[in-house]
C-alpha cells in the first residue's frame, strides 16, 4: 500500500521537528531547518553518484507509487523513539515501511562519513524492489 503524507506524519518515523522537506520523484527527504544544507548535499550526492538508482527508483514510484524517504533526525533521542530504541545502532539505518523504504540518519553526518552514507543509500536504493500496483496491491475503486 501507497504511504501518504498523512500516514507518515501519524506513523512512527514522523518527527515534529521536520520542518523541511525535499521532494524529487520518489526521493523525499525530511529535516529539521537546521539540517537544510545537510539534506542538499545528501540530495544532489545521490543523484551524482548513483544516477542509475536514481533513475531506477523513479522508474519504480512510477510503476508503485512508492517512495524513498530520508529522515535526518535531529538528535539521537529522536532516532531511538523512530526507530525503536537503537540507541547504540550505528549512525543509519533502513527499513521497509509499506512499499516505501526509509533511511533514517541519527542526526548530521560527518563529512568523514558521507563517503560511508553514500555507499549505504545506494545499496539501499539498488535493493529496494516495491510491488507495482498492478501486481498483489488492491486498486482503489472511487466512486
Amino acid at each position: 500500500m501507497k504511504s501518504s503524507y498523512s500516514s507518515l506524519m501519524q506513523s512512527k518515523y514522523f518527527n515534529p521537528a521536520f520542518n523541511s522537506a525535499i521532494f524529487d520523484g520518489p526521493v523525499r527527504i525530511y529535516f529539521a531547518q537546521i539540517h537544510e544544507s545537510l539534506a542538499l548535499k545528501i540530495y544532489f550526492l545521490l543523484q551524482q553518484r548513483w544516477p542509475q538508482e536514481f533513475a531506477r527508483a523513479k522508474d519504480l514510484s512510477k510503476a508503485s507509487h512508492a517512495n524513498v524517504l530520508v529522515m535526518i533526525y535531529p538528535t539521537s533521542n529522536s532516532f531511538a523513539a523512530a526507530m525503536g530504541g537503537l540507541e547504540d545502532s550505528g549512525p543509519w539505518t533502513a527499513e521497509g515501511w509499506n512499499e516505501d523504504v526509509v533511511m533514517a540518519l541519527r542526526g548530521p553526518v560527518e563529512d568523514d562519513r558521507m563517503e560511508e552514507f553514500m555507499n549505504f543509500a545506494g545499496e539501499v536504493m539498488r535493493s529496494w524492489t516495491p510491488a507495482p500496483i498492478e501486481t498483489g496491491r488492491p486498486a482503489l475503486h472511487l466512486a
